[in-house]
């Protein structure tokens, strides 16, 4: 299994994630590429999500003034993620260069383009 959940005996959540070696940098894009989606959809429909009342009626102030409620604390949960998100692709990162996979994975593809030019 490249990827599994275990207990840990740290503080915190007490969950540690084991990473086979060759599936970091996997494991890293992926990560990433979550990471880059949710930041998008976060600049792009920031305002959006926070709404505004549809009528000028009591109920549709009232209505719209939960709703941005309950949006900004979406908001606040998703950045919260995101930045825990990219705490842990820095942490892959650093065990990419302590198993020096970047460096071989540069070297593979820098083998690759010579076979094929």
């Amino acid at each position: 299994m490249p990827f599994a959940a275990t207990a840990g005996a740290g503080g915190g959540s007490g969950v540690t994630m084991r990473v086979e070696p060759d599936q970091i940098l996997n494991l890293m894009t992926r990560y990433e590429e979550v990471r880059d989606t949710l930041q998008e959809f976060l600049y792009r429909e920031r305002e959006t999500l926070r709404g505004k009342p549809l009528a000028e009626d009591d109920v549709s102030r009232d209505a719209a003034h939960v709703f941005a409620e309950n949006a900004a604390t979406a908001i606040d949960v998703t950045e919260r993620f995101l930045a825990e998100l990219t705490r842990n692709i820095e942490q892959l990162a650093q065990a990419a260069k302590t198993y020096n996979l970047v460096e071989d994975a540069n070297q593979t593809r820098m083998r690759q383009l010579d076979g094929g030019v």
